[in-house]
């Protein structure tokens, strides 16, 4: 099998198949007896080696500290190294990563070759042997296909697997003045309408709270170590409006927050293009600053009230449409009546769908109702679908987060 990746990827019909491909060829062209091909946020596919216990080690990052000077080694050639050349006979055996991989197997030598597109980490492919180790020749191979593979992985979409969230100096005097507030440590503060932004730090979750007048609302929260989590269940719902729509190429976010449904539609859906529209530029720099918005891939940012924004949008724009916009206390009145519809109706593709996140009662005339009410008259197979906590008993008459969801024909 000649070791030409872009035509595999031309030839295999999807991201598993090509792995396996490509370490076909790598086996025929160089020769190994354990492998394995991980993206970031994909599961491995590997040769011998047992795919779970890889899994595990790649979530609990067991052996990042072991093989960083292998990494470097890499990189400052052309992304490939070979672990002992690198370190050493007796100091590979010592580590763990040999000793729990690669020793069970009669391994003794392993090649690391790491992929990465515009300078955005992608994974790794590893090779290893249990005779000789690989000469400069085999190396050279590799070196020359890794451009190669790594651009035809991508081309099945590369999955995002975020990073904790960055954990920036305070950026502001008022900020470090408050230093704690109300059981939390306040990272940043800036002014808004009339009261401030802060961004806290509590129980494990980076929060964006609205401040006025000694009241504080929490407007988003994402968990510090794995910012796909809210804490909160309603933003695991806009994945609802993605299931139910046709495709799930391009999706539309209109409120910011800390765009963790964002971060999570790049990871859940690989290479879906997202438009995010916030009207407030400090929320923007905030989500930048402080939730890494910059660098969740194809996010195209707008500063734009979303009503304007969907209105002048062209027509068939989005799969998939998700609201969750509020100016302080409550969603921008424009966004609630029937003209908003109108323009989204016009705005989805085939089959798309949307998500709009209310707060309120069932029961009463409240904003649930008053979305509900513009959503089924423009908008088909409308559900409402109410945040129940674990062993609530359910009342009309709670005021809870109540996702929207309307498809267009």
């Amino acid at each position: 099998m000649a070791l030409d990746p872009t035509a595999m990827a031309h030839e295999h019909p999807n991201a598993p198949a090509y792995e396996r491909g490509i370490l076909g060829a790598l086996h025929e062209a160089v020769g190994f007896d354990a492998a394995f091909f991980a993206v970031l946020g994909a599961r491995p596919t590997t040769v011998t080696l047992d795919a779970a216990t890889l899994e595990r080690a790649f979530a609990t990052h067991a052996y990042d500290a072991e093989l960083l000077p292998l990494k470097r080694a890499a990189l400052e050639r052309r992304g490939v190294a070979v672990d002992t050349s690198v370190l050493g006979e007796a100091e590979v055996r010592r580590r763990a990563y040999h000793r729990e991989l690669a020793a069970p197997l009669g391994g003794r030598h392993s090649l690391m070759a790491y992929m990465a597109l515009r300078g955005r980490p992608l994974g790794a492919v590893m090779l290893g042997r249990n005779g000789a180790t690989f000469s400069d020749a085999d190396v050279a191979l590799v070196e020359a296909a890794l451009p190669g593979i790594t651009v035809g992985r991508a081309s099945y979409h590369a999955p995002f697997a975020g990073a904790p969230l960055p954990d920036t100096a305070e950026s502001s005097v008022v900020a470090r003045a408050l230093t704690w507030a109300r059981g939390g440590r306040v990272r940043a503060s800036v002014e808004h309408e009339g009261g401030a932004v802060w961004i806290r730090d509590r129980d494990g979750y980076r929060e964006m709270v609205a401040a006025r007048d000694g009241a504080e609302l929490v407007w988003s929260r994402a968990h510090l170590d794995d910012p796909r989590r809210s804490g909160w269940f309603y933003v695991d719902l806009f994945h609802l409006a993605a299931a139910r729509a046709r495709h799930r190429t391009r999706a539309l976010f209109i409120g910011c927050g800390g765009a963790v449904g964002v971060r999570q539609f790049a990871e859940v859906y690989p290479g879906i293009a997202v438009d995010l529209v916030d009207v407030d530029p400090a929320v923007i720099d905030l989500a930048r600053d402080w939730y890494g918005l910059g660098g969740i891939p194809q996010v195209s940012v707008h500063v734009d009230d979303g009503f304007d924004f969907v209105a002048r949008a062209p027509a068939a724009t989005w799969d998939v449409v998700v609201v969750d916009a509020f100016s302080e206390r409550d969603i921008p009145r424009l966004m609630t009546g029937r003209p908003f519809f109108r323009h989204v109706r016009r705005a989805l593709r085939a089959g798309g769908c949307m998500a709009f996140n209310t707060i309120g009662a069932l029961e009463g005339s409240g904003a649930v109702r008053a979305v509900e009410r513009a959503a089924r008259a423009e908008l088909e197979d409308v559900r409402l679908v109410p945040v129940l906590d674990p062993g609530e008993v359910y009342s009309p008459a709670a005021v809870r987060n109540v996702v929207v969801l309307g498809s267009a024909g």
